[in-house]
C-alpha cells in the first residue's frame, strides 16, 4: 500500500458522494467508503469505492438486481464484509451529543434502556430523547423526573454530569416517553446528533412499518440486529430473523434494547419502537408504529428539511440535516411573493454532526392570502430543498 495524496483522496470523495445514496440502498449493505480494494483478505494497492456489507454472498446466490456493479464510470467496486461489534463502553459512557442507541434511564430506576433517537417536537423544532415508558417512566408516572444517561449498570455508581433532561409526556398503550435535552431554561444541555450508533445513516423520516418489510435497529444490549416484519395488528409489529443476516448473538433482541428504533433496511425510514424479545420457542421481537407515536407525542423525525410554526408577529425556525460543516442557505418568500430580508435568514454552516438552523422573526404586517403558503428554499452542499407552511396569526394593519 501507498499513501495517496490529500487532492486524490478528495476526488474519490467527491466521486463516491455521487453515488453513495445509490449504492445504500442495495440490500445487506452497511457502508461506502474509498479505500484500497482487498485480494485474497488483504489490501491490495488498487484505490476503488468500497461498500462494506454485513455478510458476503457469491453472485450466483443473488438476483441481478441485488448484485452490485464491478466498477462505476471506471472506477472499481469492491463489496467487504463487515459486521463489527458494537464498543459497550461506548454505549455505556456519557455521549455528547446525545444520539441514537446509547444508555437511558430514569434515576428512579427501571432501567437501562436505549436511546431509540433524537426527534423533534412539531412546531417548536425543540430536540427530544425518545424512548420506551417503560424504561424512563417510574410507578408512579411524574413529569419533570430526571433523566440520565448513561444509566449506571447496578452496582455501578452514577457517573457525573450524567443528567440529560427531564421527563416531558408519555404514552403508556404505545409504551413511549419523551425527555428534554438539558433544563427547561436550557441549562445542563448537550448538543444532539440525529446519528444511530453503528449505524451508516442516521434515521431519515418515518412511515408505517408493513409486512414483509427488512427492518435493522442498534440497541444497547444486542447491538446491530435485523430481521423481517412478519406480522401487525396496526400498532403493533412483530419480527423475525432474517436468514440471509442471522442475528449475531442469537436474538433480534435483549434487555437494555427497549426503545431502540426499527428501521427500513434501505432508506434508514424509521417505521417503529421496539419494546420487547423472546428467544424460546423461537426468535421473535415486537416494535410499536412509529407513525403513531410520532402523532400521539407530537413529534417527528428528522429528515433533510423542517419548518416550525410561522407565527405574524413571531419567529419561525427551520431545522436541516447534511454533510458535517457543509454549506447551507435558506431564502424565504413570503405569500405576498415577497422575498423576505430578515435577520437571521441566508448562508449558514451545518454543525459538525451537520445540522443547520435558521431562526427569523416574521414581521407583524406579513399578509396571509387564501391557498397560498410560505415558501423556505433551503439549499445543502448545492442541492435545493423547498418546504412549505401556512401562516398563523393576523397581521397588524393599523
Amino acid at each position: 500500500m501507498h499513501e495517496i495524496t490529500p487532492q486524490e483522496q478528495e476526488r474519490l470523495l467527491t466521486f463516491m458522494r455521487r453515488h453513495r445514496k445509490r449504492l445504500m440502498a442495495y440490500p445487506n449493505v452497511r457502508a461506502v467508503d474509498v479505500g484500497f480494494a482487498f485480494k485474497r483478505q488483504r489490501p491490495s494497492d488498487r484505490l476503488a469505492i468500497r461498500v462494506h456489507v454485513n455478510r458476503k454472498l457469491p453472485a450466483s446466490d443473488l438476483p441481478d438486481a441485488d448484485r452490485l456493479p464491478d466498477e462505476i464510470d471506471g472506477v472499481p467496486v469492491d463489496v467487504i464484509e463487515s459486521n463489527p461489534v458494537p464498543d459497550a463502553e461506548f454505549r455505556h459512557s456519557r455521549q455528547d451529543p446525545a444520539l441514537g442507541g446509547i444508555s437511558i434511564g430514569n434515576v428512579k430506576g427501571g432501567g437501562p434502556g436505549t436511546l431509540g433517537s433524537i426527534v423533534f417536537e412539531r412546531g417548536t423544532l425543540r430536540p427530544l430523547a425518545l424512548t420506551n415508558w417503560h424504561v424512563v417512566v417510574a410507578n408512579p408516572a411524574v413529569a419533570m423526573d430526571p433523566i440520565i444517561q448513561p444509566d449506571p449498570v447496578p452496582p455501578d455508581p452514577e457517573p457525573p454530569n450524567s443528567f440529560l433532561g427531564r421527563l416531558l409526556r408519555w404514552d403508556e398503550g404505545l409504551d413511549a416517553a419523551l425527555c428534554s435535552i438539558g433544563e427547561q431554561d436550557g441549562t445542563r444541555s448537550r448538543s444532539v446528533s440525529t446519528r444511530i450508533a453503528d449505524l451508516p445513516l442516521p434515521a431519515a423520516g418515518s412511515k408505517p412499518h408493513t409486512v414483509g418489510l427488512r427492518v435493522v435497529k442498534s440497541g444497547l444490549r444486542t447491538g446491530v440486529t435485523n430481521g423481517i416484519i412478519d406480522g401487525t395488528d396496526g400498532l403493533e409489529f412483530s419480527v423475525v430473523v432474517d436468514n440471509g443476516l442471522p442475528p449475531p448473538q442469537g436474538a433480534l433482541g435483549g434487555p437494555g434494547d427497549s426503545g431502540s428504533l426499527w428501521l427500513d433496511r434501505e432508506t434508514f425510514t424509521a417505521v417503529g419502537l421496539h419494546f420487547a424479545s423472546v428467544t424460546d420457542p423461537e426468535v421473535r421481537a415486537w416494535g410499536h408504529s412509529m407513525s403513531a407515536i410520532c402523532d400521539k407525542l407530537n413529534v417527528f423525525v428528522l429528515d433533510d428539511v423542517a419548518i416550525g410554526t410561522a407565527w405574524i408577529g413571531g419567529h419561525c425556525r427551520v431545522l436541516a440535516q447534511t454533510r458535517a460543516n457543509a454549506p447551507c442557505n435558506l431564502r424565504v418568500v413570503y405569500p405576498s411573493g415577497r422575498t423576505s430580508r430578515a435577520s437571521g435568514l441566508g448562508p449558514a454552516t451545518a454543525d459538525a454532526q451537520g445540522l443547520a438552523r435558521w431562526q427569523w422573526r416574521i414581521g407583524t404586517s406579513t399578509g396571509r392570502r387564501p391557498g397560498m403558503k410560505l415558501n423556505a428554499f433551503v439549499t445543502l452542499d448545492g442541492t435545493e430543498h423547498l418546504v412549505t407552511t401556512e401562516l398563523e396569526g393576523t397581521p397588524d394593519v393599523t
